[in-house]
């Protein structure tokens, strides 16, 4: 019985390297830079050994993306559950290396069809999840549901970390900093806000 587990584990080791390294090789050389001789050699094993684990370059782009999604999901429950929800869920996608390689994911998705399936389905359960918890909380915010939809937050939210980062990781001369420390400064005042509404309502009860 202990063999099969010591195989199990090595499996694993395995992928977790091969998945690692094309992460690596997209953010250094982008998604182009993918192939199974580059992965193969990253990793230090022959190519043939790769399309065992992932038969076709597609396939292996839809495990980095399902394991980014997983991880994605479960940090952004944990950001909206936070004390500072909307600081939080900044914080994560602005972070340089997740949103640089989901941008990386999202231009490899527009020439591949089965990448770009899995992208839309990890993309409608994270705003799923986004709206249903602004839904909850933005009127802790002063926010007017009706003149600021959740889905409206969401898209700002998600599309200037887009933008930002881009424009960091490319050294565009677009004032990305400036942008994203505007961004800081209002959620600064949002949360301040939202602190005093809970402390209020507390003292009500």
């Amino acid at each position: 019985m202990a063999e099969p587990r010591r195989r199990r584990a090595a499996t694993e080791e395995k992928l977790t390297r091969i998945l690692d390294a094309t992460e690596e090789i997209m953010l250094r050389d982008g998604y182009a830079g993918v192939s199974s001789r580059s992965v193969a050699a990253a990793v230090g094993i022959q190519a043939p050994l790769l399309h065992y684990y992932f038969p076709t370059i597609d396939d292996l782009f839809v495990a980095v993306l399902r394991r980014r999604s997983d991880q994605s999901v479960d940090r952004m429950s944990v950001a909206l559950m936070s004390a500072q929800p909307l600081r939080a869920w900044w914080k994560l996608v602005s972070d340089s290396r997740g949103t640089a390689l989901l941008l990386e994911l999202l231009a490899a998705a527009n020439h591949r069809p089965p990448l770009r399936d899995e992208v839309g389905k990890a993309a409608h359960e994270v705003r799923r999840m986004q709206v249903e918890t602004l839904t909850a909380i933005l009127d802790e915010y002063g926010l007017d549901l009706v003149e600021f939809p959740p889905v409206l937050i969401a898209a700002t939210m998600q599309g200037l970390a887009f933008a930002v980062v881009a424009d960091q990781v490319a050294g565009y001369d677009t004032s990305p900093d400036e942008a994203a420390a505007a961004m800081n400064r209002l959620l600064a005042r949002l949360e301040k806000h939202r602190a005093q509404q809970l402390e209020s309502r507390q003292f009500q009860y």
